[in-house]
């Protein structure tokens, strides 16, 4: 029972962090592959800073036996600021939505060379589709497509770095970051900006995960999420000619052949899906919670509302979005460290 709960959560771990923004290259190139080697470096920071906050963060969750992300917070930061907390929280899940409905109309453009919109109303359609049968819905895609995922990602990214011809050309100029100018900070937002997404799928399982073996899953959790990044960052900088790109990753796929390349498109699509069907799912059930609609109206309204911004480019939300989502969330990384420390 005790591996059987340290895989569940370490698999966990990595399907909260590791979405469609990291499988593209799209997140690996913005935070850390346009620092060249020193990016790799950062990877490394970042993977220990993963790994020790997730074992914080399920030792914190089992002394104050919480149930959900808003009691969490509540703890974290008391009842005052963790009501601004689970509002921020609202916000970066509608913002994940975007982001990964964005990507999806950047993969039929670069890939297919359709329109934009062709890919942002289909995959608009399919999380309707999913989100109609709530939470059995979620679970089924999640369950058939996130193993897929993994695997497929992560073997095309290795086979790349050492079976395809290194490249020898130069990308599309990554524009300097106001925001994120040093590759020490950029690893520790990102950390920032994916540990608040954890924080709330930890939470939102209760005492599914605070049982014997959820520390060292939380741990082997940590240490994938540095493998997986470190591989595709590896992969970015042996192809210069792919940075700059929207999906960086499908170029690289690219190297190996057609096919590899098509797969890697399709795997891609339904990692954009699950991604934005689990943040859909948790953004919906917790506006049921607080507000006078019920789950249909609720859906319809949110999905509506995301088709006419979701024209915004993949790589600027990215840019922009996620290292602001990445200040703010620094509040959270010393207070775990902190209550951890003295709460022992």
């Amino acid at each position: 029972m005790k591996w059987k709960t340290t895989f569940q959560v370490a698999a966990t771990y990595v399907g909260a962090v590791m979405g469609a923004g990291f499988a593209s290259g799209q997140e690996i190139q913005q935070f850390f592959a346009r620092f060249g080697v020193w990016g790799l470096a950062g990877i490394v920071i970042s993977t220990f800073l993963f790994s020790l906050l997730g074992w914080c963060m399920i030792d914190l969750q089992e002394r104050w036996k919480v149930s959900s992300y808003p009691m969490f917070f509540d703890h974290l930061l008391n009842t005052r600021w963790g009501k601004w907390a689970d509002g921020l929280v609202s916000v970066l899940l509608f913002v994940g939505m975007m982001a990964m409905i964005s990507g999806s109309g950047a993969l039929f453009y670069e890939y297919f060379g359709f329109s934009r919109w062709y890919g942002i109303i289909l995959t608009d359609s399919v999380i309707a589709l999913a989100l109609w049968f709530r939470g059995e819905g979620v679970l089924w895609i999640n369950t058939v497509l996130i193993p897929l995922k993994f695997a497929f990602c992560l073997g095309i990214a290795a086979l790349a770095v050492f079976i395809a011809k290194p490249g020898d050309g130069e990308g599309i100029v990554v524009l300097a970051n106001p925001i994120v100018n040093n590759w020490i900070f950029s690893a520790v937002l990102y950390v920032s900006f994916n540990l608040t997404l954890a924080m709330v799928v930890f939470a939102s399982l209760g005492k599914d995960v605070q049982r014997r073996g959820a520390r060292l899953g939380a741990i082997l959790g940590g240490v994938a999420l540095g493998i997986f990044a470190f591989i595709i960052g590896a992969a970015l900088l042996r192809f210069p000619e792919v940075l700059g790109l929207e999906i960086p990753m499908v170029a690289v796929a690219g190297k190996l052949g057609d096919w590899p390349a098509f797969f890697y498109v399709v795997v891609l699509w339904l990692a954009m899906i699950t991604a934005a069907i689990g943040n859909g799912f948790s953004l919906v059930t917790r506006v049921v919670e607080i507000g006078e609609l019920d789950y249909n109206r609720t859906t319809m309204i949110l999905l509506l509302l995301l088709l006419p911004i979701a024209g915004v480019k993949f790589s600027q939300i990215v840019q922009f979005v996620y290292p602001l989502f990445g200040y703010l969330g620094l509040v959270f990384m010393p207070a775990i460290l902190y209550l951890w420390r003295t709460k022992r």
